[in-house]
Order: structure tokens, then C-alpha cells, then sequence
């Protein structure tokens, strides 16, 4: 297999290249300045609609709703930004549901909802996990009772990202109380501006916030279901399919190494035997990441779902993304061990960042299906393995 880039990715990086290195010091610290100020993970919608006036949302989607490109040019997307330390996690939200509504939304959904998602003046929030249905789905309890051409939805959502900005939820709620399981459940957009519909803040050790939303008796078009009625688990697995192929630390990995070689440039002596050593390791994981996510590339790119290896990809980044956290933070404490130095202002901006790197990653082995579930489903789904 190849793994370099042909002639048009080759062009296609370098455009992102030059976009990437116009992007001022100035920008950055105002993305820094705006996820404070609405207290999220890597979500600055100044950035966001930098990249919708390049037409540069929406990259795989077909048209007229998106900008159809290869697989392995979208990932090419992806890596440039990413390992520059951008803010990403929005767009990959928005762009993550946009891509459930393209393959399963009515004609009405797409052409309500994707425009939005492509001019950047709409976000979108993943409504999953419930108070007691975190890594077990199934066990949810929201209910969307049929009342003529709405549904009734009742119960909440937790651990829910970005919801305190999210315009829609796209949620799964269970519309046949008879069915057990997988059977019965759908997927329904929620307009957070309805009556009855409550954000509540959930502070994280990343250093923002999550959210509970709770349904009371909301009233949601029928219109809004994505997908078929009482199949929407199958959606919502093609849609964990496609969250867990995003790298969980990797990219960021590479650009946080990246800084950490630059710091000591002419130095390497002052890190000993023992620590090159790991420095080399991480390097080789980190580049093992990147060739797993090259492959997911090229499984789309045959127009497969990746589901197995989705979970593969996730398990690697996610537990390599906490292994270089420690690593780093070791190294350069005590600074990146003083909370206090956080910020624009931190005497030292790496160790700094490296201290919220270190309570990031703790919950990536956990978000989007912890590494047990992975596991399961590498064994089940990639192994053939009967279910223990």
C-alpha cells in the first residue's frame, strides 16, 4: 500500500498549509479568549466560519449539500488543522450530524439543516448518554410518545457537549415502549428553544462545562425523525461509527510534541538515555495513529463503514493520548502540575497547556464508548467472536 500523497492531495495540503500559516497568533489567543468566554472544548465559532467562507464544511458530502472530495483528502483536511492545534471539535460535531442527515434525513431535513450547518450559523449537539445509560445505550429512558404529527418527549440527557450553544439536539429516544433493546428507539432533532426543554451546566476536570438537558413534555414534529421510525439505532451506531473515527489526542499529540522539540532544540542531552527512548516511542505511536486513521480514510474512500477498525483507532488514540499526557507532564513538572498557571498569562504557556492536556485526556477512553466497549466491539464486529 501507498501511503504518500499523489500529486492533487499533495496541492490540496498545501493549500491548507497556507491557510493554516495565516492564521495569526493574534487569531489563536481570540479562539483561546472565546472557548473561555462559552466554556467549551475546542469550539470557537470565529474559526468555525473562517473555514465555511472556504467552502470548507461539508467536505465529503455530495452535492448540492456539500463539497464532494476523496476520503483521503478530507483526512488530509483534518490532520493539516488538527496537528496545528486549531480548534476543531465543533466543526467535527456539526459535520458528524450533517453527515447522518445526509445519509438518513428526508428531503425536508437536508434541506432545512444542511445550508445551516455549511454557513456556520447553526450548531448541533449529540443527545446520547442518559444519568443511567452512559456506556449501556440500550438502557435509555427518554420516551417520545406519537400525539398526530408530534411527538411528546419526556426524560434527559447527560454529559452532553456544547448543548448550552446547540440550536438541535440529535437525539435518541425510544417511540415504542413495548420493543426491548435496539427495537423501538429513533432518532428525533430537538429544537432546544421549545417549551420545556432545560440546560443545565455539568463542570468537567477539563476545565468547562458538559450539560444535562432535560425534556419535559416537549412537543417535536413528526418531520423530525432522521432515519426510519423505530430504526434509529442503526443510525446512531453508524453515527458512533463516525465519532470514533476522529482521533481521539493523536493529531493534538503530534502538535504538542511538536512545541515540546522545539523547547528543546540543541538540548537533547538535558533529557538522558531513558527519555529519548520514550520520546522515540511516542514518536513511532503517534505516526502508528496517524496510519489507522489513513486507513479509515481509505475504507471510505470504498464507500464502507468502518466499524471495527473505528473502534480500533479509537483505542489507540485515546489510551496513547493519556500515555503522552503523563509523559509530557512528568517532564516538564512542577509547572505543568500548577493549576494556577493556566491561561493566557502562564509564565510558562506549555507547561500550561500541557497540565489541561493531562485533565483532557483522562475522559478520552471513556467519551464515546469507553475502551471496554471498544473492545467488545473489535471482537464481535472484527473478530467474529460471540458476544460473552
Amino acid at each position: 500500500m501507498n501511503f504518500g500523497l499523489d500529486e492533487r492531495e499533495r496541492a490540496w495540503r498545501d493549500e491548507v498549509r497556507a491557510f493554516v500559516d495565516s492564521v495569526s497568533g493574534a487569531d489563536v489567543a481570540g479562539f483561546r479568549r472565546e472557548m473561555a468566554e462559552l466554556d467549551v472544548e475546542r469550539h470557537a465559532p470565529t474559526f468555525y466560519r473562517m473555514l465555511c467562507a472556504r467552502g470548507w464544511v461539508g467536505l465529503g458530502w455530495p452535492e448540492p449539500d456539500g463539497r464532494p472530495v476523496p476520503e483521503t483528502e478530507r483526512f488530509v483536511f483534518h490532520e493539516e488543522i488538527d496537528t496545528a492545534g486549531l480548534p476543531m471539535y465543533g466543526v467535527e460535531i456539526n459535520e458528524a450530524i450533517g453527515w447522518m442527515l445526509v445519509r438518513h434525513g428526508s428531503d425536508a431535513l437536508k434541506r432545512e439543516h444542511l445550508p445551516r450547518i455549511r454557513r456556520g450559523d447553526t450548531w448541533y449537539a449529540g443527545g446520547y448518554s442518559e444519568p443511567d445509560a452512559g456506556s449501556d445505550l440500550l438502557a435509555l429512558k427518554t420516551r417520545a410518545v406519537r400525539d398526530g404529527e408530534t411527538f411528546r418527549v419526556s426524560g434527559s440527557k447527560l454529559w452532553t457537549s456544547s448543548a448550552h450553544l446547540a440550536d438541535f439536539v440529535f437525539a435518541i429516544v425510544r417511540t415504542d415502549p413495548d420493543a426491548t433493546r435496539q427495537r423501538g428507539l429513533s432518532i428525533l432533532l430537538i429544537d432546544t428553544t421549545l417549551s420545556g426543554v432545560e440546560i443545565a451546566a455539568v463542570p468537567v476536570m477539563g476545565g468547562w462545562r458538559v450539560n444535562q438537558c432535560f425534556f419535559d413534555d416537549v412537543v417535536v414534529p413528526a418531520a423530525n425523525v432522521v432515519g426510519v421510525l423505530d430504526q434509529g439505532w442503526a443510525v446512531l451506531a453508524e453515527a458512533l461509527d463516525v465519532e470514533r473515527a476522529m482521533s481521539f489526542g493523536g493529531r493534538e499529540g503530534r502538535f504538542w510534541l511538536t512545541r515540546l522539540l522545539h523547547r528543546y532544540e540543541g538540548r537533547a542531552g538535558e533529557l538522558g538515555d531513558a527519555r529519548l527512548e520514550d520520546l522515540g516511542a511516542l514518536v513511532m505511536d503517534l505516526e502508528v495513529e496517524r496510519l489507522l486513521g489513513l486507513r479509515l480514510a481509505a475504507i471510505g474512500e470504498r464507500g464502507a463503514i468502518a466499524s471495527a477498525e473505528a473502534s480500533m483507532t479509537k483505542v489507540f488514540g485515546s489510551e496513547l493520548a493519556q500515555r503522552q499526557a503523563q509523559w509530557m507532564a512528568d517532564l516538564l513538572a512542577p509547572e505543568s502540575l500548577f493549576e494556577g498557571a493556566r491561561g493566557e498569562l502562564a509564565d510558562d504557556q506549555l507547561a500550561a497547556d500541557i497540565e489541561e492536556m493531562l485533565r483532557v485526556t483522562t475522559v478520552y477512553t471513556v467519551i464515546g464508548g469507553t475502551s471496554e466497549v471498544q473492545r467488545n466491539t473489535i471482537a464481535q464486529r472484527g473478530l467474529g467472536l460471540p458476544r460473552g
